[in-house]
């Protein structure tokens, strides 16, 4: 008898059987051939006796136990024939059957499982390097022992999952013993838990590689036992608690049920929250807690899980060293993260900042990484999704070429191959209709055809796989007007509308592509079974309750062309639908560049839509939607300031905490945050904004369910905008490429006057503008200073044909509509309120000048003004009546630009006739930002003569230049001066506005109104410096003639007549000289 040590195992052998078993260790812990150790191990099967287990550290044992468990070990890392072998040696019953023989050969052994496990510690001891000088004292260090052994034995990582096995029979010989030893462990043994997780674990890869449903759901039922069987406190619980969150997510992606995601979410919140910090494993936890956040976002569009998720990722990121590996996977998660977003929110930032976190996650993997053809997929879809917003070709080409190269090293086999030929499918779809090369189109739908032929039924790809195949057939069958391809797009798109269940956001755009593919058809035939289906689907699309607000909107503009192409009676209701959508796209928790991005196109639709309701008889509609659908973020920003007076008499609480939350607001997100006292990070910042817009809407929806309060803060009616006439005309220009027409208020009038303007059409006043910026460039008229004598200024020639076109196809027809005559003594305001185009062009000029034999422009009928909105005319509850008369002058200040001469001529005009009432003067170095912002809050009037700037890129950027830095549009904004009256603007480019948000009025003069000023005087581009002191030195002595309060209100009269005059004195001035003094509100 001898006693032979290994690794912490006492091992007693008879003395018949010790020399065998010598040689079989000696083999392992050589790695002698196969051969010789099967030899071996057929000649212990016949000799050696059964051995018994004493429950101590001293294991009697069969020989043949160990040799088989050696040689199945061997087996499994081995080639073919030593499975053959072994079935020759041992018999096909204990090959096949191992659990079976081994708990018979163990039966009655209280220890077994140990026994079991010792002996495949002693099967795969060769590869006792991976133990290190550490020895397993107990069975929890053995099973973590096992584990470890096991998948460097069998080539498998736990990061990779099943890619590590070299065949099936690998982990299905795993998963096999790992149930024999859950099921021979009673469930109050302290080793249960950890067997019963790593069975899941199994399971989970299993199912990752062969989708057998079964797997992932006894992976979840495991995984629960483990958590049910740990306590609270145990170190292991937040491991088992993760592994129990991520096979949930894991099975909501394929039975995609809600609970599930729910579910995922609590188990790996509460993994993160019993995780301390420092702890190795936190970056992963928060990792995997941000990919299920991001799912349930994409279902539920939660704007807090997104903006959860992006912060948990963020940790994880920043708790991984650079070097680590998986650094590259945490990079991959948080642009994807970032994308998702973007596809909701729309903010560049996010789509940039997505594009170079998943270009990193690339640059830092090694080619051959299991992972690397998963992160260039997403890598490839954020240049595509960048490209549909910017449109820049190397995007879609980077796009394209990311996705090729994922698609090209990864094995037919591997279970997102089909989906990375679907985004791939999709993009060469989306070059082609830029490009127009026919072989990108068949190649996308080749892809997309294999993407199919690779999924099988059912699967959670399919519907996204079918809908992306019917799109390229139907773009291929526009091109080549194949009717087959629109067939076949049809059955491939009602397949995936069919497949995706209601309430799930996708759903909506499949909606979307269907209706556009039966609109073709309709086209194509003329079926009305068509055009019915048609509207249906797109219909059910624009109003879904579910669905990005963008999206949305998308199927709105659809429903609008196909009502109109096949005549449908919804055509107005999906016109409404549209104009309902277009502030939810632009919402208030974006940030205000962010909104403006949104709103590029939206004026188009709001135009087009007025148009068709007008054509429809319905004018005062027309009227209301074009009120909605102007200066969206403007309304916004004074729907923060609304008074909540009313409701603090029924609902003080909830009063009180609208203003809160709107004062916040106002302030961009800033303020004292009681529960959080430290800087934040401008992301931090930014979910901050979403988090109190998003209660602030919950707010307003509470309040709207209170009796006398269903209108709060909701669009305006027409009896309502009517008393806006109440000084005068309002008369709203609606420029769309269906018609022109001019729609007036007048007091009195409980409806809108329609002026038809069949001479005016959208494509002559775009080159009207067009023709317009060409002459402002060519004068040279950007700046204020004394011009250059070398640049040509007249341009009269071209002035005066513009603006006798303008007269005679809009302004004359509404003039002689409202019976306007030319008496000097009655002349009646008139507010301009302009769509378009029209917005950049000078309206209040119109007029016939040097026509031989004629004359007669606007203001020989009217004192004209403009105004952004009808809305804006109305009147509102301030405190500027009651404040004594203040005014501020803020003169040339040292901003580094240049020198502006007769600026100290003009303050000395302003002085003067404001004689003995109460001046703030700053001049030059006193006119820092700080004081003139601080003093326009003390002071009502305002006059600024400085440089100012139009930022053509980021307008909220435009600028008044003051000494020190730059008083911006959006410093501008977020003032709320309650008893600001008038300012008077002696800059150039104050109102000139930015020709891609042509509604929206985002210039200088429209922040000063937005701030409080009810009165503006502005430029429409730069002021030549010689004649500004003379306008502003006559307006201000017609204003305050009488000796009284001068009345902000008389602001448009006294501009009228300080320019009528300047032009009587200035026998050879220049129309680009006097053209642009403007007025702006009430």
């Amino acid at each position: 008898m001898s006693i032979l040590l290994f690794r912490g195992i006492t091992v007693e052998l008879s003395a018949q059987d010790d020399h065998f078993l010598k040689d079989i260790f000696h083999l392992v812990l050589e790695l002698k051939s196969s051969d010789e150790l099967v030899d071996r191990a057929d000649l212990l099967s016949r000799e050696s006796n059964p051995g018994v287990w004493d429950g101590n550290e001293s294991l009697i044992f069969r020989p043949e136990i160990v040799a088989h468990f050696t040689l199945s070990v061997f087996a499994e890392i081995g080639e073919e024939h030593q499975l053959l072998a072994l079935k020759k040696s041992y018999g096909p019953d204990l090959y096949d059957d191992l659990g079976e023989q081994v708990e018979i050969l163990l039966d009655g052994h209280k220890n077994y499982p140990d026994m079991i496990l010792k002996t495949n510690l002693i099967a795969v001891d060769p590869f006792k390097q991976v133990l290190g000088a550490e020895q397993p004292n107990n069975f929890d260090g053995l099973l973590r022992l096992y584990s470890q052994i096991l998948s460097e034995n069998l080539g498998v990582s736990s990061s990779y999952g099943f890619e590590g096995f070299r065949k099936p029979e690998d982990i299905n010989s795993v998963i096999k013993r790992e149930q024999l030893l859950a099921s021979l462990t009673p469930d109050d043994h302290p080793t249960k838990p950890s067997l019963l997780n790593n069975l899941a674990f199994s399971l989970r890869t299993r199912f990752e590689r062969l989708g057998n449903l079964c797997d992932i759901e006894d992976a979840i039922v495991q995984h629960q036992a483990a958590v049910t069987l740990t306590p609270d406190g145990h170190p292991d619980k937040p491991s088992r608690l993760n592994s129990l969150g991520i096979s949930l997510a894991i099975r909501f992606q394929r039975l995609e049920n809600l609970e599930d995601i729910d579910n995922s979410v609590a188990q790996l919140e509460a993994a993160v929250n019993l995780t301390p910090d420092g702890h190795p494993d936190k970056p992963s936890r928060l990792s995997n807690l941000a990919s299920s956040l991001g799912t349930r976002f994409q279902c539920l569009e939660n704007l807090n899980d997104i903006d959860h998720a992006i912060s948990q990722i963020q940790a994880a990121v920043n708790l991984t060293p650079d070097g680590h590996p998986d650094k590259p996977g945490r990079l991959s998660n948080l642009g994807a993260c970032l994308l998702t977003r973007f596809q909701r929110l729309g903010s560049l930032d996010d789509i940039d900042n997505a594009v170079s976190r998943l270009q990193a996650a690339v640059d830092l993997t090694s080619d051959g990484h299991p992972l690397k053809p998963k992160w260039l997929s997403n890598l490839g879809i954020s240049f595509l999704t960048r490209f549909k917003r910017l449109g820049s070709l190397g995007d879609i080409d980077n796009g394209i070429a990311r996705l090729q190269a994922a698609i090209d090293i990864t094995p037919d086999s591997h279970p997102s191959k089909p989906k990375w030929l679907s985004h791939l499918g999709s993009s060469l779809e989306t070059r082609f209709k830029r490009l127009g090369e026919l072989r990108d189109i068949d190649n996308s739908i080749a892809r997309l055809q294999m993407a199919i032929k690779l999924t099988p039924d059912r699967h959670p790809y399919q519907p996204g796989l079918l809908n992306n195949l019917g799109i390229s057939l139907l773009t291929r069958s526009e091109h080549l007007r194949n009717m087959g391809d629109i067939d076949n797009a049809i059955a491939r798109l009602q397949a995936a509308v069919t497949l995706t269940p209601d309430g799930y956001p996708e759903k909506l755009s499949r909606l979307s592509n269907l209706g556009s593919c039966l609109l073709a058809r309709f086209k194509c035939l003329g079926r009305s079974e068509d055009a019915d289906a048609c509207i249906d689907q797109l219909s059910e699309a624009a109003l879904s309750p579910v669905g990005s607000p963008s999206s949305r909107l998308n199927a709105a503009r659809m429903w609008i062309h196909a009502a109109s192409v096949t005549k449908h009676t919804s055509l107005l209701a999906a016109c409404e639908c549209a104009i309902s959508i277009i502030p939810l796209v632009a919402w208030l928790g974006l940030s205000i560049p962010d909104r403006h991005q949104q709103l590029g196109k939206m004026g188009e639709i709001v135009r087009d839509a007025a148009a068709l309701a007008i054509s429809f008889g319905q004018c005062d509609r027309a009227l209301e939607w074009l009120e909605q659908g102007r200066s969206i973020v403007w309304t916004q920003i004074l729907q923060l300031r609304t008074p909540v007076d009313q409701l603090r008499a029924v609902e003080p609480d909830l009063a009180d905490r609208l203003l809160h939350i709107s004062s916040l607001l106002h302030q961009g997100g800033q303020g004292t945050d009681i529960q959080s006292e430290h800087t934040r990070s401008p992301e931090e910042e930014a979910r901050h904004y979403r988090a109190l817009a998003k209660e602030r809407d919950e707010i307003v929806e509470k309040v709207r369910s209170l009796p006398k309060f269903r209108d709060f803060i909701k669009p305006l009616k027409l009896h309502r905008l009517a008393e806006a006439a109440k000084e005068g005309a309002v008369v709203v220009i609606n420029v769309s490429e269906r018609r022109c027409d001019a729609l007036t208020l007048l007091y009195g009038m409980d409806e809108a006057l329609h002026i038809p303007l069949p001479n005016l059409t959208s494509e002559r006043v775009t080159q009207l503008q067009i023709e317009f910026n060409a002459l402002l460039k060519s004068g040279g008229v950007r700046q204020r200073a004394v011009r250059d004598e070398e640049v040509e200024v007249d341009g009269d020639e071209g002035c005066m044909k513009i603006l006798i076109e303008l007269w005679d196809h809009l302004v004359k027809p509404v003039l002689d509509s409202l019976a306007f005559s030319t008496d000097p003594d009655t002349l009646p305001r008139m507010w301009w309120c302009v769509t378009g185009p029209l917005a950049f062009l000078p309206i209040h000029a119109a007029g016939v000048y040097g026509r031989r034999g004629s004359s007669g422009h606007i203001q020989d009928y009217a004192i004209v003004s403009y105004t952004p909105t009808i809305s804006s005319l109305l009147e509102r509850s301030d405190a500027s009546v009651h404040k004594p008369f203040r005014h501020l002058s803020a003169i040339e200040p040292s901003s580094g630009a240049s020198y502006i001469p007769n600026t100290e001529k003009e303050l000395e005009y302003i002085r003067c006739r404001l004689q003995h009432r109460d001046h703030v003067v700053l001049h030059k170095a006193d006119a820092t930002k700080e004081r003139v912002m601080k003093e326009m809050r003390d002071c009502n009037w305002l006059h600024l003569a400085c440089h100012g700037t139009q930022n053509p890129k980021n307008s909220i950027k435009s600028a008044l230049l003051l000494h020190g830095g730059k008083l911006t549009l959006e410093e501008i904004i977020r003032l709320d001066l309650p008893h600001a009256e008038f300012a008077f603007l002696s800059a150039c480019q104050t109102m000139m506005g930015d020709e891609g948000l042509s509604e929206e009025a985002v210039h200088i003069a429209g922040g000063m109104s937005l701030a409080g000023y009810r009165s503006v005087v502005a430029t429409m581009w730069s002021i030549e410096d010689a004649l500004a002191p003379k306008v502003a030195d006559e307006f201000y002595a017609r204003l305050l003639r009488d000796g009284e309060r001068p009345d902000n209100r008389k602001a448009a009269e006294a501009l009228h007549f300080s320019v009528k005059k300047l032009r009587e004195e200035e026998k050879d001035i220049k129309m680009l000289s006097w053209l642009p003094f403007v007025h702006l509100g009430v």
